[in-house]
């Protein structure tokens, strides 16, 4: 906030005018005095954010605030936000107040560079403005995640596909839960728990639903590519969240995370929601460049007026390119990203403004080859487009204050493909049939280049549209929301492309085969329904409660949910507020589970050479298994939070307990198939030399495996998180952020779980056991501290983290079955302590002790960064992480475990012209 002089006057000083007939008029402009059109103001009281007019200009009617108070918030591109409270009587003046916004510098006083949590759209927010994205120099949106409470400060990697999670302890790295930087490891935990995160970007949700970029889901269970040794993994995050990677931070300017319980308007989410505001408005000519040891970033943007008639234009570009390693150029990762914004007011009467954007995207890394193997190649590629607008209308005289809309279409096209050469000594064959049973075939050519593609074009359509009305009943207000959404996804790819002729993997002789999907006219998705909310502020004594009521009905591929969210604010003190909230939330299964293709069982059972081709037969027969599961339902969240808040001149904290149980999460069920197959001998040859044959013995029995998706997994996670922050500790100088998060995960699959091993010489050929329970809990600190010295334009930022706790532990089991699959593969139970009789000792396990791994050792690090401003136009700044290269160790099995990253350094140079 500006407290220099100037500023208060010009932001505080009122300018008669004439009473605007229960009106009031804000009117927003920055230090030269010229107004700032759709500038962005948002009403505390309203819980709403307005746009102001070409004149940047902004009426309100006085009746909506129903003769109360509120806060303001008023925010542009490039400027310092500015908050101000309204007081009743300022607000029934009907007189037109002024404020002035300051370009944003680092010569300003209260500079704010770190993530501060708001009660916004929920109690528990956290907001991260422009500053904090440009105090940790952001490539992606993953780095800016990494400012949360509790989330893990890394070094930036632009080749792992990244995605976010929300208050969980859920361990991706299984076989050394203690490595904190290895979390990222997916499994079907972390995959639901990011899957369930929605991502809205000015208005309208990004989406990974129709996500299928995979080799057969039943195939190989969980979510696998095909062989990519050499890749890049930019779409290998199938049925998980967001790749965080993709969204460049340069262009946001602004971002909210709602870890607890979001609003109604927001739904097909379990995990919480991330809002994202990017950069619109007038502004000079300005960009950054961002060079790491293997990172390179530039952007650049700029905001114009198009005069009254035509509105306002901005744009932005982003081009980013990295190497994983400077020995290896296949393994690199670059893209280009450009966003245009084009505002207007439509209708002035109707105080209609329309806001449509445009965003293109591209990787652009081309086809790599091996240098080992010249003849093997790779190439991925990622485009997409999207077309969105929203806007808001305030007609007069009727029963609605407010009409918002939002609607935007996107087409995407992801691509995969792997090319290697094969010299066909084990003489592969050509298995390209679509049904069961025994078919004729030939054996693929003796050298040839085998190609797998995978063609996936996501659609996604979506549209909202929402009324709003506050009301007034004897003491009480009321602001009344209602809208309709649809939500409308497919994909339109050509799937996965394969050609039988120049088999790619198994061609009959492994037993699992390929095969070709079409996604086109079989992969879509339709959601659509109706929320209703309440936002209640009541008077008790001198202070108020606030609660917030709302349903949600929606529809999720014909299955009717319902979605009841609440949320309350009491203000005890003018310092103190307590709050609570409870929530369910559902989250869409994504078609990879929906529509996985079809397995294939594949085994030869005859061949016959010949040099002639008409003298030559093979045989094979397939068994065809469709896995998918046609019952399975939506992941669903219940959600409890409650907290604290104390908020003082220079001093604010906030303590917040959570609950989340998530049920009916969706992982892969091992099931245990067989074949029966039926081998041939030859027994002649016609005329034409075409080989006869008749069976050869009795058919033979394998044992196959394959997999289907199922509502097996649960999760029960809670935490408490301490935040907060001090303005100025004297007299040192220094402002402080601080965190303090820990957090409990109970996590198990439900159902019965084999052991994996089958033995047809006995009468029990497999086991089934009670499911394994784990459990995970850390305690991580974090601690911002700030040195600003506005009078030359410098920050200096350390940021101190300590991962004080972290426990796995996996819970004991019975080593006794709880039943057995027969010969036939039926399942049979046991009944009391039948399990422990002598007879069935061989189904028991060896292992059944619980299992706790304690991080051994504090482990701390420390990073800094140092950001100077020159003049009023270009900014310098460095990021070192780990800065005193501190990388505790433990030994294990012979091998050092690094528990911090080694230390890297990131140039930005920041210009406007």
């Amino acid at each position: 906030m500006i407290t220099g002089l100037l500023l208060l006057l010009c932001s505080f000083g009122l300018i008669s005018a004439t009473p605007t007939n229960g009106r009031i008029i804000l009117k927003i402009k920055d230090k030269e005095g010229k107004p700032l059109p759709y500038a962005s103001v948002f009403v505390e009281r309203l819980d709403q954010y307005y746009l102001t007019d070409e004149e940047g200009t902004l009426s309100l009617s006085s009746t909506l605030l129903k003769g109360q108070g509120t806060n303001i918030s008023i925010s542009y591109v490039g400027k310092v936000t500015f908050n101000q409270s309204l007081t009743a009587e300022q607000i029934a003046s009907g007189k037109t107040l002024t404020f002035v916004l300051n370009e944003e510098n680092l010569y300003l006083p209260d500079v704010q560079v770190n993530a501060v949590r708001e009660s916004r759209q929920s109690n528990s927010s956290i907001v991260i403005n422009r500053n904090s994205i440009d105090n940790i120099q952001a490539y992606s949106l993953a780095d800016v995640m990494q400012v949360l409470p509790g989330k893990a400060i890394l070094n930036i990697d632009p080749h792992q596909t990244i995605f976010l999670t929300l208050r969980s302890a859920l361990s991706g790295a299984t076989e050394n839960p203690l490595d904190i930087y290895n979390r990222s490891k997916i499994n079907d935990f972390t995959r639901n728990a990011a899957f369930g995160i929605a991502f809205i970007v000015d208005g309208t949700p990004i989406s990974n639903n129709v996500n299928m970029q995979l080799d057969s889901y039943g195939k190989w269970g969980g979510i696998k590519m095909f062989d990519r040794r050499f890749n890049t993994d930019n779409n290998e995050h199938v049925a998980n969240g967001n790749d965080l990677r993709l969204l460049p931070a340069s262009s946001v300017e602004s971002i909210e995370i709602i870890s607890g319980v979001a609003p109604v308007k927001y739904g097909d989410l379990s995990h919480g929601a991330v809002i994202i505001n990017r950069r619109a408005g007038i502004t000079p000519l300005y960009g950054s460049v961002k060079v790491q040891y293997d990172i390179l970033n530039a952007s650049a943007g700029k905001g114009f007026s198009l005069g009254s008639k035509y509105g306002m234009l901005h744009y932005h570009v982003d081009y980013q390119s990295s190497t994983k390693d400077k020995r290896d150029r296949l393994k690199t990762n670059s893209r280009l990203a450009l966003n245009t914004t084009w505002t207007k007011t439509l209708n002035s009467r109707l105080k209609w403004d329309n806001t449509l954007s445009i965003d293109l995207s591209q990787s652009i890394d081309g086809l790599k080859n091996d240098p080992d193997e010249v003849l093997n190649r790779t190439k991925t590629e990622q485009s997409s487009a999207k077309l969105a607008m929203r806007g808001t209308l305030q007609p007069p005289a009727t029963f609605l204050d407010r009409i918002d809309y939002n609607a935007s279409f996107s087409l995407s096209r992801q691509y995969d493909m792997h090319e290697e050469y094969i010299q066909n000594f084990e003489r592969r064959i050509i298995t390209d049939d679509y049904t069961s049973g025994v078919h004729e075939t030939d054996i693929a050519p003796p050298r040839y280049v085998s190609k797998l593609e995978i063609e996936g074009v996501p659609l996604l359509g979506y549209a909202n549209i929402e009324g709003r009305k506050s009301m007034k009943w004897k003491e009480s207000t009321h602001l009344v929301s209602v809208g309709l959404f649809t939500k409308y996804e497919a994909n339109m790819g050509k799937g996965k492309i394969f050609d039988p002729e120049h088999p790619f993997h198994d061609g009959g002789v492994g037993g699992r085969g390929d095969r070709s999907y079409d996604y086109k006219n079989r992969i879509r998705l339709l959601q659509y329904g109706a929320y209703l909310q309440d936002k209640i502020t009541l008077p008790l004594g001198e202070h108020h409660l606030s609660v917030t009521g709302g349903l949600r009905l929606e529809t999720q591929r014909n299955r009717f949910v319902v979605s009841p969210r609440a949320s309350a604010t009491y203000f005890i003190s003018n310092e103190v507020t307590v709050n609570g909230a409870y929530g369910i939330s559902y989250k869409i299964p994504p078609t990879a589970y929906l529509y996985p293709e079809n397995v294939y069982f594949d085994r030869l059972v005859f061949s016959h050479y010949h040099d002639e081709y008409q003298k030559r037969l093979y045989l094979y027969q397939t068994k065809v298994i469709d896995p998918t599961n046609r019952n399975l339902r939506s992941p669903y969240t219940h959600s409890f939070e409650s907290g604290i808040t104390y908020r003082a001149k220079g001093f604010n904290t906030s303590l917040t307990g959570y609950l989340k149980i998530d049920q009916d999460g969706i992982s892969s069920l091992t099931v245990i198939d067989t074949m029966y197959v039926q081998y041939y001998k030859k027994t002649g040859e016609e005329p034409s030399g075409r080989p006869l044959y008749a069976p050869d013995g009795d058919r033979k029995l394998y044992i196959d495996s394959y997999y289907k998706p199922e509502n097996r997994l649960y999760s029960r996670n809670l935490g408490v998180e301490l935040v907060g922050n001090i303005d100025e500790i004297k007299p040192l100088g220094l402002s402080c952020n601080y965190s303090l998060v820990y957090n409990y995960s109970y996590y198990y699959s439900k159902g019965d779980r084999s052991s994996g091993k089958v033995d047809m010489e006995q009468e029990a050929v497999a086991g089934i056991y009670s499911p394994i329970k784990n459990s995970t809990h850390e305690l991580v600190s974090t601690v911002s501290l700030t040195k600003h010295i506005p009078v030359i334009g410098l920050i200096l930022n350390v940021r101190l983290q300590n991962f004080w706790l972290r426990h796995y532990h996996r819970f004991g089991y019975s080593i006794y079955p709880v039943g057995y699959y027969d010969r036939n593969f039926n399942i049979v139970r046991f009944e009391g302590n039948e399990a422990k009789d002598p007879k069935w000792a061989y189904l028991r396990l060896q292992y059944s002790d619980p299992l706790s791994i304690r991080q051994p050792i504090l482990i701390p690090n420390c990073h800094l960064r140092v950001s100077k401003e020159l003049g009023s136009k270009l900014r310098l700044s460095c990021y070192i992480y780990n800065v005193f290269n501190y990388r505790p160790y433990i030994e294990m099995d012979g091998v050092r475990r690094y528990f911090n990253q080694a230390p890297a350094i990131s140039m930005d140079i920041s210009y406007k012209i």
